[in-house]
């Protein structure tokens, strides 16, 4: 066979292949879509909750609340003495967010926040993507954190960050 009718196969063959794909995906969305997703949504969240009950056990007190949010992806908020924790896990990766208690809108990025109250630059070393880490990295510093964050104290930090 010449490459001419090679091409001439290719082009007519691939848009359809295309079309065929779109349309399968759509058909099994509209099957499976109304239950599945939401019921290995659920799944997700349950597992990253065990998860974080699991590997933060050491960080997490009596008096910590833990809530859900539901969402697009797994959201676990987390608040103890002046801290509110939010962990968003997205795919295999988990970002850690730390607000103070009192005002949980104003929130930083674990790695980040912890160099700039040590007074360091933000390096390599800081960078936090899985709750082992965030764990190595808090439990030090709980204490110095929780201190930083406290009503009297956040807006000299706030001034530092």
């Amino acid at each position: 066979m010449q490459q001419a009718t090679k091409n001439r196969i290719l082009a007519l063959v691939a848009p359809l292949t295309l079309g065929l794909g779109f349309l399968f995906k759509v058909f099994l969305n509209i099957l499976f879509g109304w239950w599945l997703f939401p019921l290995l949504q659920w799944k997700n969240t349950r597992a990253f909750k065990r998860e974080v009950k699991l590997k933060w056990r050491s960080l997490l007190s009596p008096s910590s609340s833990m809530t859900v949010n539901r969402g697009d992806s797994p959201t676990i908020t987390i608040t103890q003495d002046n801290l509110s924790f939010t962990l968003v896990r997205w795919h295999d990766e988990t970002a850690i967010r730390v607000a103070p208690r009192h005002v949980p809108t104003e929130s930083y990025e674990l790695g980040p926040l912890i160099a700039a109250i040590e007074h360091r630059h933000y390096s390599e070393h800081d960078i936090v993507s899985d709750l082992e880490g965030a764990e190595r990295m808090l439990l030090p510093r709980l204490n110095s954190l929780n201190a930083a964050f406290s009503e009297q104290r956040y807006p000299l930090v706030k001034e530092m960050l």
